[in-house]
């Protein structure tokens, strides 16, 4: 499912490749802009504000 944090779209699922877990948020107006938030020890890693809206959205327990 697709999220609305501003000026992206957050992807809901978490995504895994090579060991390492993200979510993938796509500019809406730019879709060639893409930006990876990492999914670390009951941590984000990222831009500050799609973080936040992903603990507050609780796509990811912890």
């Amino acid at each position: 499912m697709l999220l609305e944090c501003g000026f992206y779209g957050i992807d809901s699922e978490v995504k895994q490749r090579n060991g390492h877990k993200y979510f993938v948020a796509r500019h809406r107006f730019d879709p060639i802009k893409v930006e990876l938030i990492f999914v670390k020890v009951k941590e984000l890693q990222g831009k500050k504000e799609l973080c936040e809206f992903i603990e507050n959205e609780k796509l990811i327990k912890g």
